[in-house]
């Protein structure tokens, strides 16, 4: 990457974590009602901000990366294809982010595995993040809890009724979820002969170990007061918050960073969309269409732009580039090829 790259994504991580701090620090009513055991979680997702931000920026301003991120809003942004394109991207969600369908096509124990992930750890961070950058309190009004949010007062409910234990006990639900996917997801890296073959520990297993460690430390809190009298509460408290901060400044390094990039990735479908139905790439050799002109097109610039040029050789269709190794290849050997 080039110096103005870095230097852009310099710029764009830190106006986000200055913007998470601006949240932080508004939305708690200039500190007034942050709560400071929570000033580790608070700081982690600052710093957290700026990681993400930063790779994000970094990846986005690849040239293939660019070039597609580019076309695709031009294609999104068409006035005359807005409306049905908001539609199609509600589709999009709800199939790639939501219910993840893609997955299920490649197993349903995998699809269980990163619904459980996902979701376990979204419900996760919208409890705790609101709570640990001081925007949700909770307080006591008569027999009833008080639920304020930026210092408004939303609405009470009773401790004990389902609500309540859903209120209280969000965490706890979530980190067992997490716990089930996490196993699902390990018995799939210990078993499956196709996941054995092409994991690794960085990128497969030490998420796994993250994730397993928040969730198992945050139930070791609850077990801890409900069950021990409170006995090694200050330690486990510390010792689940070492776990999530490491989990947060991980995500923008890891393999977890997909999650991020995710959402930029459904633009593909416009794309591939609007070359179905634009002009097609004649090969050269066989005149036959393979491939759209935009992608073609698009395919050729940035090849250029990174310094490749492979001439002609860029208009032939896959199938005649294996002819052409083939006649080669028995041109070499002086025999008769059986291709061309």
């Amino acid at each position: 990457m080039t110096t103005r790259s870095q230097a852009v994504s310099l710029s764009v991580g830190s106006l986000a974590a200055i913007l998470v701090f601006a949240g932080i620090y508004f939305g708690s009513g200039r500190l007034s009602r942050f709560d400071t055991p929570l000033s580790a979680y608070a700081a982690a997702t600052v710093f957290a901000a700026f990681a993400m931000a930063y790779r994000y920026a970094m990846w986005v301003q690849r040239p293939p990366t660019w070039r597609y991120f580019k076309s695709t809003w031009k294609l999104f942004l068409r006035p005359k294809s807005l409306v049905f394109n908001l539609l199609k991207l509600a589709v999009l969600l709800w199939n790639n982010i939501v219910i993840q369908k893609f997955i299920e096509k490649r197993s349903p124990t995998r699809w269980m595995a990163h619904m459980c992930l996902a979701w376990g750890c979204i419900v996760a961070f919208l409890i705790t993040i609101p709570l640990s950058w001081g925007w949700v309190q909770f307080g006591m009004d008569g027999d009833s809890y008080a639920v304020e949010v930026m210092g408004q007062r939303q609405f009470l409910f009773p401790p004990h009724s389902p609500f309540g234990f859903l209120i209280f006990n969000g965490l706890n639900i979530s980190a067992v979820v997490v716990l089930a996917g996490v196993g699902l997801a390990m018995h799939r890296r210990l078993f499956e002969r196709g996941a054995l073959s092409v994991q690794t520990l960085a990128a497969d297993l030490v998420p796994l170990f993250l994730l397993f460690s928040v969730a198992v430390s945050g139930l070791m809190l609850t077990a801890c007061y409900r069950l021990m009298g409170g006995q090694s509460f200050t330690f486990l408290s510390l010792l689940h918050a070492f776990t999530v901060v490491v989990l947060l400044l991980y995500m923008p390094f890891g393999k977890l960073f997909h999650v991020i990039q995710r959402p930029a990735q459904l633009g593909v479908a416009y794309y591939k969309e609007a070359g179905a139905v634009g002009a097609q790439t004649l090969c050269a050799r066989s005149g036959e269409p393979y491939q759209s002109k935009l992608h073609h097109d698009d395919l050729r610039d940035v090849m250029m732009e990174l310094g490749f040029d492979f001439g002609d050789h860029q208009n032939l269709s896959p199938q005649e580039k294996r002819k052409l190794v083939a006649l080669n290849q028995a041109m070499a050997l002086g025999e008769q090829p059986y291709a061309g």
